[in-house]
């Protein structure tokens, strides 16, 4: 009974390795017994069929069984449109195409299970960019995978505008829970980041986008609710370091309105509207609970040292505005810009000194070899003097007698250390002390520079 048994045992693993042998003989016999290159034309259609964009190859077509059987395609191009005539969406030398073994032995190519490019370079115009949405909103189809790539984004005069070198980009359907997935591991701007869009077909009027940057640290959250042509809405949830953003926005037929919910977490805030036929936009930007010298070194330095090719078309009014400042005298204020054919200008720039009077200002950057400089020309009015001599230790009778003081500001960029000269008091001139340089590093030094220049 026992030899019964060990012969049949025998016997099935003798059967076994037969087959294993036998299969793998056939698997590696395959470029011997099929032409693929000969079906071509079925191998497109059905390519079209499993992923909706089209395929064109001029170059040679091999099986090879490893890592999983597939087809290698040579000089391949893909397009969202059938036209011939219609740039090509990708064009590279390594398109690998997974299909089942039925499907190889038969030659059939009906069931694609994925497709693979790697180390290929995609060339996307801005304009193009509304033809993959339309395939990510619209289209149904099998895994594609991108490695080791690079993004090229062009202008309409056929400049490169930006590039990103891309580890990995995964487009699919997960069939279990019903989302369409485009998720991306790359880098844009020297920054590592992953981009995962996904929409639920089980809600399909309803997509959602995040974003995370790692070095900085920052996540943006979006969620996309269509309502009908023209008419939807998006709300925006980023998170850097400390600071928490939140915004609502909705496009109704070319106008999109802008808001931010008041929440005392909430750091930017903003609000406005703008017109896209014509372009124009009436911005408010609202910077909340932040020191002066960090808005001045990382805000205001971008905004008025810009770079004329990033403002374009730009056409509208930009207000920042301040409130709850880290500073013991200055707590809101507000600096207005006009930005028109490719030029940023500040029409007005005026601060809240806490109970005393209003500071107007004209700020601008100098840029030198060495450094940044950051200037102002500045007009304090005082309008309640009591309170002037309070904050600055003054006797009442001297804070009585000055109305308004003259005065230019001056600080390098990274530094906290600011420089007043060029003082005037009630707009005379005097010439013992307008000469002088007040080095001013906290609220004592400020005090101390002020009765140093009333007296």
């Amino acid at each position: 009974m026992n030899k019964i048994k060990q012969n049949k045992i025998n016997f099935s693993l003798i059967l076994i390795i037969i087959i294993i042998t036998f299969s793998s003989f056939t698997l590696l016999s395959l470029p011997v017994l099929f032409n693929y290159e000969s079906k071509v034309l079925k191998l497109k259609k059905n390519f079209y069929k499993n992923f909706h964009i089209y395929l064109d190859t001029s170059g040679k077509i091999s099986y090879k069984p490893f890592p999983k059987p597939h087809l290698l395609v040579e000089n391949a191009s893909l397009k969202l449109k059938k036209n011939e005539k219609s740039k090509d969406l990708i064009f590279t030398k390594n398109l690998k195409i997974f299909i089942s073994l039925r499907d190889i032995y038969l030659t059939s190519f009906e069931n694609i299970i994925s497709a693979e490019i790697s180390n290929t370079n995609l060339e996307l115009k801005l304009s193009e960019i509304k033809s993959i949405r339309n395939h990510l909103y619209k289209k149904i189809n099998n895994p594609i995978i991108l490695k080791n790539s690079k993004i090229f984004i062009k202008n309409d005069k056929d400049e490169v505008i930006l590039i990103s070198p891309i580890k990995k980009i995964t487009y699919k359907i997960n069939d279990k829970i019903k989302n369409k997935i485009f998720f991306i591991d790359g880098k844009l701007f020297g920054l590592d980041f992953k981009s995962n869009w996904t929409r639920s077909y089980k809600k399909p009027l309803i997509s959602s986008h995040n974003i995370r940057l790692f070095n900085p640290k920052i996540e943006i959250n979006n969620i996309f609710k269509y309502e009908e042509k023209n008419k939807f809405n998006i709300k925006s949830y980023i998170n850097y370091a400390r600071d928490k953003l939140e915004y609502n926005i909705n496009f109704n037929n070319y106008k999109i309105d802008v808001s931010s919910p008041n929440k005392k977490n909430l750091n930017f805030n903003i609000d406005g509207n703008i017109d896209l036929n014509p372009f124009y936009f009436d911005i408010s930007f609202n910077i909340k609970n932040k020191k002066i010298d960090k808005i001045i070194d990382n805000f205001l330095l971008n905004l008025i040292m810009y770079n004329k090719n990033y403002v374009g078309n730009l056409n509208g009014i930009f207000k920042v505005k301040f409130n709850n400042l880290n500073n013991k005298l200055i707590n809101q204020g507000e600096v207005d810009f006009i930005i028109n054919e490719k030029k940023i200008l500040m029409r007005n720039a005026s601060f809240d000194v806490k109970n005393i009077g209003v500071l107007n200002s004209k700020l601008k950057f100098i840029k030198s070899k060495d450094e940044i400089k950051f200037k102002s020309n500045n007009k304090l009015e005082i309008n309640n003097h009591i309170e002037f001599a309070k904050a600055f230790q003054i006797s009442s009778k001297k804070a009585k007698k000055i109305d308004q003081i003259d005065f230019d500001l001056e600080k390098s960029i990274n530094d906290t250390e600011f420089i007043i000269s060029n003082v005037k008091i009630n707009n005379l001139k005097n010439f013992e002390k307008s000469n002088l340089n007040f080095p001013i590093k906290n609220i004592q030094n400020l005090r101390a520079s002020i009765r140093k220049i009333i007296d």
